[in-house]
């Protein structure tokens, strides 16, 4: 038989199963197993077959095996667990009991890799006794709990605790050994676990930390779904002053893409810590992270004033001087390579958008072309007739207004004419929306307008225009895709250098892939047949980016946004604002 393949071995294996020669399976799967004993199906088979014949030890036993020969494939692990669950349901407690004795200390043993040894230990948890839970319920045990859980964090009892502490009564009697266990189990990356004994806290408990802990796990699981229920229950917490709660604010808001808040977390954190050099580290870390460098720049001298004034020794000041000087030198470097960055992505727009011409005016110049050859051609030939010079014609004129359309497009950007004037933001956005009303109220589109602040532009109004053309246009195109009532929204708000125009639809949204294209010349996933409202050759994106360059301000898509799309403009100040 030592020429049979594995997988002739589970044929036989299923064959003789299906035909309830259930001795004769069991009997081939020995053989499977001594001819390939570094195997582990083998052994999940065979402690199945025994389980089917009620031989629930020997069942047991072969699903130990099972386990030592995992290797690193935490996956197999599922099956053991399914296992366990239909073996309670056969055997008395003590022997169920005695078997998990077994299996734990085969854990401690084995060469398990840690993973595997975790994720074994979180699956034996409910089974496991543990004497001391008791003292987990009271806020008096405290010392001698911390010394239990330092006892036994680095063995696989503490899974097991963490397990039966979440089935316990949480109240403000035992408030601190919950906290206490959040950590713990954060250090244990049982983020899960964390999240929902940290939820049981803040039923009772509302201070700043656990607030905190809150969002932090949140962070950690990349999904904000509990604190934003928190939120909803208790609103306010928004509006906190505590650096605490702020610092993770500032990553919830930045991971929603609300900058306006984001901002508004930031500007507390500086008046909250305007006297601590932590704190304003740790503001200057977040100016860089989201690319305001003049922010960052500021909060460096003021990190840069508070350590002169703070006592030094004498033997430091040269060092800390350097560092200093040192701390400036990269924010300049920082602040270059933005600059470049800049520099190149226009650079290689410009290079795309010379290709795309390139391209598109390549083919009515041929179409052109061929059509004077073509009738030169039959002139010589002395075919010359009227109707046959008309077609040529009519046919070059056809080719001569695509380009003209084409670079029509481009009048918003190339246009040398000086139409500078003063407008008012909301009143010209609120215009070209009553432009539209009609189309939009035929497509069942809402609009509506959010403002905290007004201010008067100073520029020419028609390139502002043709960013808000371009963004309702594309925003109709996107709604009856996505075969939806639609709502269109703009929120205007200030910043202390900036204001913030945020755009967004509820249509199909903008696909991930093509997040850092859609500012690219000629780049659409549009159907130009469903586009009659214009355009589809890629173009817009691209004009609005330039446009919005031109008014000295910044376009971005807010990559986290997945209910449509939108778009978040900044504009710095250098207008005039309207009194409010």
């Amino acid at each position: 038989m030592g020429n049979i393949s594995r997988e002739d071995y589970l044929k036989i294996i299923l064959e003789k199963r299906k035909g309830t020669k259930m001795t004769e399976a069991i009997d081939s799967t020995l053989e499977a197993k001594a001819e390939y004993p570094q195997e582990n199906v083998f052994e999940k088979i065979l402690g199945d077959l025994y389980f089917q014949q009620k031989q629930y030890k020997d069942a047991g036993k072969a699903y130990i095996q099972f386990l030592y020969k995992i290797g690193k494939e935490v996956r197999y692990i599922k099956h053991f667990a399914d296992f366990l669950e239909k073996y309670l349901q056969v055997v008395n407690l003590e022997d169920f009991h005695e078997y998990i004795q077994i299996v734990t200390e085969s854990i401690e043993k084995s060469k398990y890799t840690d993973e595997v040894k975790e994720q074994l230990a979180i699956i034996l948890a409910p089974y496991i006794d543990i004497e001391k839970i008791k003292l987990f319920e009271d806020d008096r045990n405290f010392k001698e709990v911390t010394s239990y859980i330092r006892e036994i964090e680095t063995t696989n009892k503490i899974y097991a605790v963490f397990f039966k502490v979440l089935y316990l009564e949480h109240s403000v009697k035992n408030k601190n050994i919950d906290k206490y266990v959040v950590s713990s189990m954060e250090k244990k990356g049982q983020y899960q676990n964390a999240l929902q004994l940290i939820e049981k806290v803040l039923c009772y408990d509302t201070d700043q930390v656990a607030v905190r802990t809150l969002f932090r796990i949140c962070r950690k699981l990349d999904d904000y779904t509990v604190a934003e229920k928190y939120i909803h229950r208790r609103p306010e917490i928004k509006n906190g002053e505590s650096f605490n709660v702020l610092y993770e604010l500032v990553f919830y808001f930045a991971k929603i893409g609300n900058i306006e808040e984001r901002n508004q977390a930031l500007k507390k954190i500086e008046k909250c810590g305007s006297n601590s050099i932590p704190i304003m580290r740790t503001l200057y870390n977040f100016y860089l992270q989201f690319g305001m460098i003049d922010k960052a720049a500021k909060i460096l001298e003021k990190v840069s004033i508070l350590e002169k004034n703070t006592t030094k020794k004498v033997g430091n000041i040269d060092r800390e001087k350097q560092e200093e000087d040192s701390e400036k030198a990269l924010l300049n470097v920082v602040k270059e390579l933005f600059e470049e960055l800049e520099h190149s992505r226009k650079l290689i727009s410009m290079s795309e958008l010379l290709k795309g011409f390139s391209h598109e005016l390549g083919q009515p110049i041929t179409n052109i072309r061929y059509s004077v050859q073509l009738y030169q051609m039959k002139m010589e030939m002395g075919i010359n007739t009227e109707d046959e010079l008309q077609g040529m014609l009519e046919d070059v004129l056809s080719q001569t207004s695509r380009v003209k359309e084409l670079l029509s497009r481009f009048s918003p950007i190339v246009s040398d004419k000086d139409n500078t004037s003063e407008f008012d933001i909301v009143g010209e956005i609120n215009n070209i929306f009553e432009e539209f009303n009609s189309r939009l109220v035929k497509e069942n589109i809402e609009w509506y307008i959010d403002t905290k602040t007004n201010f008067v532009m100073s520029g020419d109004k028609v390139r502002f225009d043709q960013v808000f053309y371009n963004l309702i246009g594309n925003s109709i195109y996107a709604i009856n895709q996505k075969g939806v009532d639609g709502k269109i929204s703009v929120h205007i708000s200030e910043e202390t250098d900036y204001y913030v125009i945020v755009f967004e639809d509820n249509g199909i949204g903008i696909e991930e892939k093509y997040l850092n294209k859609i500012f690219e010349p000629f780049f659409t996933t549009k159907d130009h047949t469903l586009n009659d409202g214009g355009g589809g050759e890629g173009l817009g994106l691209y004009i609005i980016w330039n446009i919005v360059r031109m008014f000295g301000g910044n376009i971005k898509v807010d990559k986290h946004f997945k209910a449509g799309a939108r778009f978040i403009i900044e504009i710095l100040k250098k207008r005039k604002e309207l009194n409010k």
